[in-house]
């Protein structure tokens, strides 16, 4: 396992995407402030107010983290040297979710610092702070899961990305609460606008069941594929 994790985390280090889109998510969510600072109480909270709309560049990581490792036959590799398949699928979500995280929070955690000792902003509450990793893990296991099921990259960045669209198409309509409480980027967007008048035990609940449905339909999947 921890070979298996050695060389995920070298080949993430070494992929110019991961760099390339985590310095980009940066730099347009530092702009996206300009728009968000009015709808929220703080830098913080208008910086997961973007989180959403920044989703998409995890879509694109996912796609390629997974769909280049599919067709260089890398995973194939792996199963070939002896590893069993719910090991390599450990690794790669150990992986995937920590890039994904990042580079979704990165701006998080920048943004946050400047409001505290820039803009004398009020720190978040440690409640607020778990809530947003938890809809985060959540979120990037959508595109893990599809770019396990159709192993490339076309098809994997395509499909989550009707899903998006979809998703921020749902959240703008007239059902805009409970459609906000149950997807993990509404949530965030609620959070961001404090409009929330459900718990956050609720929320947490919810992020599980997506975390639950997601991890086990990817391992079922992958156990169960010809990679041949």
């Amino acid at each position: 396992m921890s070979n298996l994790l050695k060389a995920e985390f070298y080949k993430l280090f070494h992929s110019w995407y991961f760099w390339g889109i985590g310095l980009f998510n940066l730099l347009l969510s530092s702009v996206l402030l300009l728009d968000s600072v009015g709808e929220t109480s703080n830098l913080f909270f208008a910086s997961i107010y973007n989180m959403p709309i920044l989703y998409f560049l995890t879509i694109i990581f996912s796609a390629l983290f997974v769909g280049n490792d599919f067709g260089r036959r890398t995973l194939q590799s792996y199963i070939n040297a002896g590893h069993r398949r719910g090991k390599i699928l450990f690794a790669k979500l150990v992986v995937h979710q920590i890039a994904c995280m990042v580079i979704l929070s990165f701006p998080l955690l920048l943004h946050s610092i400047i409001g505290t000792f820039v803009t004398k902003g009020a720190l978040a509450s440690i409640g607020i702070v778990v809530m947003v990793i938890a809809s985060q893990f959540a979120m990037c296991l959508l595109p893990f899961f599809f770019a396990f099921i159709f192993r490339d990259i076309g098809k994997s960045m395509a499909v989550p990305m009707v899903l998006f669209f979809l998703m921020v198409f749902l959240m703008n309509g007239d059902q805009v609460q409970l459609i906000s409480q149950i997807l993990p980027m509404g949530q965030l967007r609620l959070m961001a606008l404090q409009q929330s008048n459900i718990s956050g035990g609720q929320f947490m609940f919810s992020d599980f069941l997506w975390v639950l449905a997601l991890c086990l339909g990817t391992y079922l999947w992958f156990q169960r594929s010809d990679l041949k």
